[in-house]
């Protein structure tokens, strides 16, 4: 439905020329919600701008549904107006001296997507349907919460039935739980109505949650692509381990294992751990290993479990409702754990951890 193919955009600043893409391609298929995650200033919002037509690439192909809108350096470029895209913006766009009809009306009055007058009502109505906004028609946009603002420009987008939907942070002003909520609902709207979607967000988790693909971009190029489960768990670099969520890495060196089963022995700085490594990995190379903070395990003193298992002094422990958000010293290595909410922990408190060796994913350096 989507097609991207090495696409290029720079800008000049006073500091000279900025490239915000370089050399981007992926595709979306029908019916997929495709997420460009990364922080600020990476390109993803620029990325998406072009796809839209408000920005102008210097260079790739742009094909929206078997259609090429952007081509040849920018000798083919389709308006805006022509491409069949809805977009929801950071900001919402709402037209604040209309009423959330007139809101959602507009783009079936005025411009590409007219209708004829007698068929906008209905229009209108179902798209407010969908976003559960039908009983606040008349109301002045003035009067709207954050969530029903951002449901309003989510119903503008969908009155005129776009092929694709274009979201460039959504979600970014409304509060957290209301942003949690909206996440849930959002994906289901869009699986229901089986749009294609492509979403922009430096929100880690918002991605996660949304997407049935994750790009990762940084400074202006994509540096992974898979399900929010391949990027979480098996990231290609410390980079993107460290972006995803909360991630302990450390560096270690192969000291060699079993060949047969591949449970291989790492020296780190908090001592020998076991893990599965790859069979190209050779004694006495060196990488980086991965473990997240909710794999680890605080064990009971009456333990007699000896693999992976470290003596740890807590030097940090937060209680953040469902859990506590701890820091553990190992050796001379802060280790970040997440501790089931019932467990009590003190600051220098003498724990045992297990970092178990299925939780332990391994990052090979860059040759």
């Amino acid at each position: 439905m989507i097609e991207v193919k090495h696409l290029r955009k720079h800008y000049f600043t006073k500091s000279g020329r900025v490239e915000a893409v370089r050399g981007v391609d992926f595709e979306i298929t029908k019916g997929e919600i495709f997420m460009l995650l990364g922080p600020s200033g990476c390109g993803k919002t620029t990325t998406l701008r072009c796809i839209a037509g408000l920005e102008t690439p210097d260079d790739g192909e742009i094909m929206l549904g078997g259609q090429v809108v952007f081509a040849d350096h920018g000798k083919l470029m389709v308006p805006v107006y022509r491409r069949g895209v809805g977009m929801v913006f950071q900001s919402y766009a709402i037209w604040p001296h209309l009423t959330v009809f007139e809101n959602v009306a507009y783009p079936l009055v005025y411009g590409m997507f007219k209708i004829p007058k007698s068929e906008v009502k209905d229009r209108v109505q179902k798209a407010l349907r969908l976003v559960g906004m039908e009983d606040s028609q008349d109301r002045p946009a003035p009067f709207l919460s954050g969530g029903q603002q951002q449901r309003v420009a989510l119903a503008r987008a969908l009155a005129y039935e776009p092929k694709v939907l274009l979201l460039d942070e959504p979600l970014c002003n409304l509060d957290a739980k209301l942003r949690a909520e909206m996440r849930v609902e959002l994906k289901a709207l869009m699986k229901r109505l089986k749009l294609t979607a492509l979403y922009v967000t430096h929100d880690q988790e918002e991605a996660l949650v949304l997407s049935d693909r994750v790009a990762v971009m940084h400074e202006g190029v994509i540096t992974q692509v898979g399900s929010p489960r391949d990027i979480y768990m098996r990231p290609s670099n410390d980079a993107i381990a460290s972006f995803i969520g909360s991630a302990n890495l450390l560096q270690c060196s192969v000291k060699g294992g079993s060949v047969e089963d591949k449970q291989d022995a790492v020296s780190t700085p908090i001592g020998t751990l076991t893990c599965s490594l790859p069979r190209k990995m050779g004694i006495g190379q060196t990488a980086t290993i991965m473990f997240r903070p909710e794999d680890i395990l605080i064990l009971d003193a009456s333990c007699s479990r000896t693999e992976n298992v470290f003596h740890g002094v807590v030097e940090q422990a937060v209680y953040v409702g469902s859990r506590f958000q701890c820091e553990i010293l190992v050796g001379s290595c802060k280790i970040r754990v997440e501790a089931p909410k019932h467990y009590v922990l003190k600051t220098d408190q003498k724990v045992m951890i297990e970092i178990p060796r299925d939780a332990v994913y391994l990052l090979p350096h860059e040759q």
